[in-house]
């Protein structure tokens, strides 16, 4: 008879039965309450001498056997998983301890409750020292107001937090971390914070080295595009004169080479201007954002594409414009470019341009719709890149005003981009946030 079966049996000895089930307890209480039903048994079996038939011993002593068996299963069983729960957890304490990241977990007050092996390495400290120490003793003192916001943010939200600072351990010059935290419940139900803590340090090294290298290549470049502003002008201007003084003298062959080197003088005139803003936006600082009218930036920027508003035939109209926060001459650069291209990249009919502006819950998105030759939607991305030009030499330009004009919305804190189907015009879009960039 099986265990199953013994469980099953209709026999009546029903409180046997019930000792048996896994739910009771573990395997030593399983055996305590089968010895105690045994004595219960064999009591009864004394105090009733008719039942001690040798059918109702044979039938007593096979139960017992049985549960006897079950029990001594039941705690092989429950042996068997108590060691693969050592295991486990032996291996889950493993991977705790030697994770290549640091791992803590505090009080709402930053006490260090409890740190893996690797925290300990990363402070320094031995491991049961650093329980019951606050974080805050490793943390410089420059970087504990950015802790402690964070830590009462987390709190406060319940939202997850991340932030970077730079720690001491002894001997040791400081170092840079990244932490990102979570709130839990401790195992008596009050708050606690986890925290996952990685050494960036080498990170910001890199960062800082990076940061160097585009200076000095920015600075180069505008030194080097500066530089060639009074050379490049004689050139231009000399050829030009060549090209006026010598006309008609000269071969026709001569006439069309003065000509190219003229054009060519132009266009890498052209470009030096445009590098040039380019580098002076990317070097502008944040701090020269004030309330701008937009309006008046509108106006100023018409003035200046009078003579190709002319020339076209183009109709500019406007919405009224908001005031918003910017720097007003790089906004003008901005206005500046798109109207321009829309009256470069005109249509067969005369152009047609409107800008408006539309309240976002953010701030204020700008919009420079035309009725020019568009733009395939493939190329929506391409055309903001530096020197990237969709109609070649066919058409003037030096492929640096859209890149420009992402340039100077991205430093204003906002986005820009286009929507256009080729040949039926294009919108371009950009955001500008009511507070200017974060």
């Amino acid at each position: 008879m099986t265990p199953k079966e013994t469980r099953s049996n209709p026999s009546g000895h029903s409180s046997m039965d019930s000792a048996s089930s896994p739910e009771v307890g573990s395997g030593a209480a399983l055996r305590q309450r089968a010895e105690e039903l045994a004595g219960e048994r064999a009591r009864d079996m004394l105090e009733n001498p008719e039942t001690l038939s040798p059918e109702v011993a044979r039938r007593a002593l096979h139960d017992l056997r049985v549960h006897q068996i079950e029990l001594e299963m039941q705690n092989e069983e429950l042996r068997r998983a108590q060691e693969e729960l050592e295991v486990s957890r032996a291996r889950y304490f493993d991977l705790y301890d030697l994770a290549p990241v640091s791992y803590f977990t505090m009080s709402e007050h930053g006490i260090i409750l409890e740190a893996n092996l690797t925290g300990a390495t990363l402070l320094g400290v031995a491991r049961g020292a650093l329980v019951k120490q606050p974080l805050s003793r490793f943390i410089l003192p420059e970087d504990q107001d950015i802790h402690y916001q964070h830590r009462k943010a987390l709190f406060a939200t319940g939202a997850p937090q991340a932030w970077e600072l730079r720690l001491l351990k002894k001997d040791a010059a400081p170092f840079w971390v990244r932490i990102e935290a979570t709130t839990a419940s401790g195992t008596d139900g009050v708050s606690v914070w986890r925290a996952v803590v990685s050494d960036i340090t080498e990170n910001k090294r890199a960062e800082r080295a990076l940061k160097t290298t585009n200076a000095e290549l920015q600075e180069f470049a505008y030194a080097l595009a500066h530089d060639l502003q009074e050379p490049l002008r004689m050139v231009v201007n000399f050829t030009q004169l060549l090209a006026e003084e010598h006309r008609g003298k000269l071969s026709r062959d001569a006439d069309q080479y003065i000509s190219y080197s003229v054009e060519g003088a132009l266009r890498i005139e052209a470009l030096q201007q445009s590098l040039l803003n380019y580098l002076e936006v990317t070097d502008r600082d944040s701090d020269r954002l004030s309330p701008v009218d937009c309006n008046q930036v509108l106006t100023q920027t018409l003035l200046s594409l009078q003579t190709a508003i002319q020339q076209s035939g183009a109709t500019v109209t406007s919405d009224p414009l908001p005031a918003t926060v910017a720097d007003k001459t790089m906004l003008t650069h901005v206005f500046h470019n798109l109207i321009g291209n829309s009256i470069k990249y005109k249509g067969d009919a005369p152009p047609t341009i409107h800008i408006s502006a539309d309240r976002t819950a953010g701030g204020w998105l700008f919009s420079v719709r035309d009725n020019g030759i568009g733009i395939d939607p493939a190329d929506s991305e391409f055309v903001f890149g530096m020197f990237k030009r969709l109609h070649g030499k066919e058409t003037p330009g030096t492929g640096i005003g859209l890149a420009l004009c992402k340039k100077v919305i991205e430093r204003h804190g906002g986005r820009i981009w286009v929507e256009s189907v080729a040949g039926r015009g294009s919108v371009f879009k950009f955001t500008i946030p009511t507070e200017g960039p974060p």
